[in-house]
């Protein structure tokens, strides 16, 4: 119990009168939590960039905190698998009755971090278990977005083309072997999400993510994961979004001018700059770059706090910035897009 708190309580104990405490008047950030959900009604998918998130939570709760957080329903809610989980068929149906969009992230890692190489996915050794997955995409028919071997131009995974012989022909053929077996199942509802890191690491020709562009008839959008890590890390340094992004959505539309492109991992640290005017310019520049549809925001605290309520300031923007007329909320209308661009 706080002083004032048990002061309060003593002087009523001896019927001693105590003058009222004027409440204090609420925070913008306080009236910005009264505003009313938003829920996007609009299946067009021709105009707005497309709001989604992850939360290290039960479905259920990202969607509800989300909601009771940032004021707005998303578009698309993504988590993370491995090989050898299940097929997550409740997760997506949950989601697309509620009319958001699934981002599955599909991780070669076997069971105890054991690594996948990606020749074993080449030569065959994973094909019936991917083919279980096929089938049980092929068998449910609802549309949700499939990024598999995320990040394959690093060097921090297992499926990283550094740590496959430097052969990013590897990655083209694994990525093309799991798709065609989802297709030979019948699964052809799934929309499969290539997706590249930002920065490449080493920054070597043969890890240019170009060298490993499966081809477009085996994607249906590109993926770029970046983040501002501020003056969190040691080699780091406060970086603004259009300098996390502008160079590799100019390597996307190199790559494919047409393909839609999500920003499917990003974030930015609270330490080294101003946060919530970060915010607050990422949603004025993203709405600038060129084929840009959908982003999905890394809503976690990680190597440093990616959080959209790390702090007062930054929630705010955030809360305000999702409520631009750009921001879209709508699941069918996202997973529309990739669609009407597959030819028939």
């Amino acid at each position: 119990m706080n002083s004032t708190r048990r002061h309060l309580v003593s002087a009523a104990a001896m019927g001693l009168a105590w003058p009222a405490l004027a409440a204090p008047a609420p925070s913008a950030l306080d009236k910005a939590l009264k505003l009313p959900v938003l829920v996007d009604g609009s299946d067009d998918a021709a105009k707005g960039i497309f709001f989604g998130i992850f939360r290290e939570d039960a479905l259920p709760d990202v969607v509800a905190t989300t909601q009771s957080d940032l004021r707005r329903q998303p578009a698309a809610a993504m988590w993370f698998t491995r090989f050898e989980s299940a097929f997550p068929e409740s997760q997506l149906r949950f989601l697309a009755q509620r009319n958001i969009a699934a981002q599955v992230t599909w991780e070669p890692w076997g069971h105890g971090n054991k690594p996948i190489t990606l020749a074993d996915i080449v030569e065959g050794r994973w094909d019936a278990y991917i083919d279980t997955w096929a089938q049980a995409a092929a068998k449910l028919d609802l549309p949700f977005m499939l990024r598999f071997g995320h990040e394959f131009n690093g060097d921090w995974y297992p499926w990283c083309t550094v740590n496959n012989e430097r052969q990013p022909e590897l990655f083209v053929k694994a990525h093309r072997r799991v798709v065609q077996r989802f297709r030979d199942a019948g699964a052809h509802q799934v929309q499969w999400v290539w997706c590249f890191n930002n920065a490449s690491a080493p920054a070597a020709s043969w890890n240019d993510p170009r060298a490993a562009w499966p081809g477009d008839e085996f994607v249906d959008w590109i993926g770029i994961d970046g983040y501002n890590f501020g003056s969190s890390r040691s080699w780091s340094r406060w970086t603004s979004f259009a300098d996390v992004f502008s160079d590799a959505v100019a390597t996307a539309r190199a790559i494919s001018p047409d393909k839609p492109i999500v920003l499917a991992e990003l974030g930015c640290s609270e330490t080294g700059g101003d946060k919530a005017a970060w915010i607050a310019r990422m949603f004025s520049d993203i709405e600038s770059l060129p084929n840009v549809r959908a982003f999905t925001w890394f809503d976690t605290v990680k190597e440093t706090s990616w959080s959209l309520t790390s702090s007062d300031e930054s929630w705010l923007a955030a809360i305000q910035s999702l409520r631009r007329a750009s921001i879209r909320g709508n699941g069918h209308a996202l997973l529309s897009i990739s669609r009407k661009r597959r030819p028939t």
